[in-house]
């Protein structure tokens, strides 16, 4: 893969991610609104630890983007 498709492919998850946040915006307010406090929380607790799972795969993207631009792009 060279430094553009690796470029697109980085922008294209960065799109999508955004669209997550999009979602999960709307998700928060939806569940505040049409739930008692504790179910809502209950969903909340769930939700939180999805975003914590994301959050690693984040971590990870981060850490192949560095290792990927001081191998092929001389970057440090």
């Amino acid at each position: 893969m060279n430094a553009v498709e690796y470029h697109t492919g980085l922008t294209k998850f960065f799109g999508q991610f955004r669209g997550i946040a999009t979602n999960y915006n709307q998700i928060v307010k939806l569940l505040n609104a049409n739930f008692s406090d504790k179910k809502a929380s209950a969903y909340l607790y769930k939700l939180e630890k999805q975003t914590a799972e994301m959050k690693e795969l984040l971590l990870k993207v981060l850490i192949l983007t560095n290792e990927f631009e001081k191998k092929y792009l001389n970057k440090e």
